[in-house]
Parts: C-alpha cells; structure tokens; sequence
C-alpha cells in the first residue's frame, strides 16, 4: 500500500515553520561555510592583501555567526516542538530535549547580548570601519555582477534592499552610538539581527545563482533550493525592515524607566 502524507504537512503553518526552518538551516549552513572559508584564507593565502581581507571578514562576523545562529537556530528547535503539538512537549519525540540543549548556545561563548555589544562597541569601529565598508564591497560586487541577470533579478534585489538597510543602520550608529552608548547598546541586538538577515540573503542569492546554473537538469535538488530562496526573500527577509526602524530608535524609550521601576 502505498505511503500517504500525514494531512498536518498540509496545512499552512506547519508548511510555514518547516519552510522557516528549511530557510535557516540551509542559510546558515552557506554562512558558516563562507565565515570558515576566510578562516582559511586568513591562514593558507600567498596574497597579503587577501589575508587581509580574510581576517577582516572573520573578525567583523564572529558575533553575527554566533548571535544570529544561535538565536535563530533556537527558534528552529521551539517551532519543531511547536508542529509536534502536545506531543512536542512530551519525551516520546525527543523534541523538547533539542529545545532544551539548543537553549545554552544562546549562552556560551558570550551571550547574544554581549555578542551584539561586541559587534556594535568593537567590530564596526575597529580600523576606521574597514571590516565593515569591506563587507558592503562584497554585497555590491555581487550585485553589480549579476543585476543584468533577469533570472536572478529578484534575489539581487533583496540582497540590494538589505544591503541599503544594513548600510543605514550602521551610518544611525556610527553617528549616534559613539557619542552615546547607550543608543548603541539599544540598538545592538536589532542591529545583530539586521547584519544576519543581510549575510543570509547574500547567501540566498549565491545558491540561488548556483542552482538556476543546473535548472535545466530537473534535479530535485536545484528546484527545492530555488523554491527555498523564493520563500527567503519573500517571508524571511522582510524582517530586516523592522530592525532598522528599531535601531534608529536609540534609546530614549529603553531607558525611560528609572532602575527601580524593575
């Protein structure tokens, strides 16, 4: 007898988790691939000015690897509990002991907080903001590159739209976050958010590139990573817009309350 789907899969948003989870997992696999490859780099190249380079990238995305990686992989683990339903939330699955162990990532190495003060306080700063500038280079030779791809169009603008975002949000900051750190601390964790948002569509678009290149052997494969990064860049990114409107709230509403209010 032939296998037939449970009809939960059917349904919409259990369709949406596992697409938001589908998106982060296979995004943030490229991301970590990427941030080690210029680890390499950094050790291995012949070239001084691609050394450079390299140590420029693995210093200004550590936080963001880990912050938004841990973050976001959290949120996996709490919406495969969440689909599960009630059972989730038992042991029968070995669902609730992922969301159990996923949570302490949030925790060691430095907690997201500080990961996102880090990144904000250390890394846009440090060498006159070269790491940071230098990432913008490589979102922009990606777009340069490839906008007279029509096929790619739509993922090279979403990279272009975050790319202005995440732009914007660190001119807010270098403006206002030095001459008071507490709109730099306000702003840190939406800002974190805001950069991962930007790598994973830089990733999107570079799998996006890379499967549209073997379309036309009907793997199953490349037509389920362009279907991934479709729903990405429509029900993912989007996000971004949110947490630059919140970074550039500074801090006046944060820290309205007197300590004692707490």
């Amino acid at each position: 007898m032939a296998c037939r789907a449970y009809p939960i899969i059917v349904h919409p948003d259990v369709r949406r988790m596992l697409m938001d989870m589908k998106a982060f997992t296979e995004g943030g696999r490229a991301f970590v691939y990427w941030t080690a490859l210029q680890g390499d780099l950094e050790q291995v190249s012949p070239d001084q000015h691609v050394r450079e380079k390299a140590e420029d990238r693995m210093t200004l995305l550590t936080p963001v690897v880990k912050g938004f990686l841990t973050d976001r992989g959290f949120k996996s683990a709490s919406d495969a509990l969440q689909l599960h339903g009630g059972t989730g939330y038992t042991r029968d699955q070995g669902i609730e002991q992922f969301v159990r162990d996923a949570r302490i990532a949030l925790i060691y190495e430095g907690t997201n907080g500080i990961q996102a003060l880090d990144l904000v306080g250390r890394k846009l700063a440090a060498n006159g903001g070269r790491a940071v500038f230098g990432f913008f280079n490589d979102l922009e030779e990606f777009v340069s590159s490839n906008e007279g791809d029509k096929d790619l169009k739509p993922y090279v603008e979403g990279v272009t739209l975050a790319t202005g975002q995440l732009k914007e949000a660190t001119m807010w900051l270098m403006q206002n976050g030095m001459s008071n750190f507490d709109n730099a601390g306000a702003s840190s964790h939406d800002y974190l958010q805001l950069f991962g948002l930007t790598a994973f569509a830089f990733m999107w678009a570079k799998m996006a590139k890379a499967a549209l290149a073997q379309k036309h052997t009907g793997d199953r494969f490349y037509e389920e990573k362009l279907a991934t990064a479709r729903y990405f860049f429509e029900r993912v990114l989007p996000d971004a817009t949110s947490h630059l409107a919140k970074v550039k709230t500074g801090a006046g509403s944060v820290m309205a309350l007197p300590a004692d209010a707490f």
